[in-house]
């Protein structure tokens, strides 16, 4: 390892792929530990471990690393875990209240799909960090183009492409388990 700290921060910031090599070795197994105590899932740990991983190497030249590196790195996967823990409880809370409405009965096939998943769609992308959220609607409900939501919200065009993969990835994630449910309840359904 580098003796000082700043050094592994200016090479990363350079692109030299040696000390990004270093601060992997060093810093993978600890941040996927710290994860694995905080989260209770191997899975869900390596995910935020490589994550963060892969963050550091593309925004490693427009980074704020105002503390120290190892602060910088523990600090995003904790900031990661709330994030996780808060999409969990929206998951949750919009599947209690699809099973809610399945026992009330009466639903039809059309309005629950729309209604549903549109309802799952806010939940989810009001749950999402400021930035990400601003991308994500500056181009789904603008319909503005990456540069020009760089440009608007005075960030490179790879930190919106960032945002928006971040963004679609939750997304897709929430609605995984809708779709599964979905066709849980309709498979429900025909039984009857």
């Amino acid at each position: 390892m580098i003796e000082q700290k700043n050094d592994l921060i200016a090479g990363l910031r350079s692109g030299d792929k040696k000390i990004f090599k270093e601060i992997f070795d060093a810093y993978y197994e600890p941040v996927v530990r710290f994860c694995m105590q905080r989260t209770g899932n191997q899975q869900d740990a390596e995910e935020i471990a490589q994550d963060i991983f892969v963050m550091l190497w593309s925004k490693r030249e427009e980074m704020s690393i105002t503390s120290s590196l190892s602060g910088y790195i523990f600090r995003s996967a904790k900031n990661r875990i709330i994030n996780l823990s808060q999409h969990e409880k929206v998951k949750i809370s919009h599947r209690e209240h699809v099973i809610a409405r399945s026992n009330e009965g009466g639903y039809e096939t059309d309005h629950f799909t729309e209604k549903e998943i549109g309802s799952l769609v806010k939940e989810t992308v009001n749950s999402m960090p400021e930035k990400r959220k601003k991308v994500y609607l500056l181009s789904r409900k603008q319909g503005l183009k990456y540069a020009e939501i760089g440009e608007q919200m005075n960030i490179s065009v790879k930190t919106v492409e960032a945002h928006m993969s971040a963004a679609l990835t939750q997304l897709r994630f929430t609605l995984k388990d809708y779709i599964q449910m979905l066709l849980l309840f309709i498979n429900f359904c025909f039984l009857l």
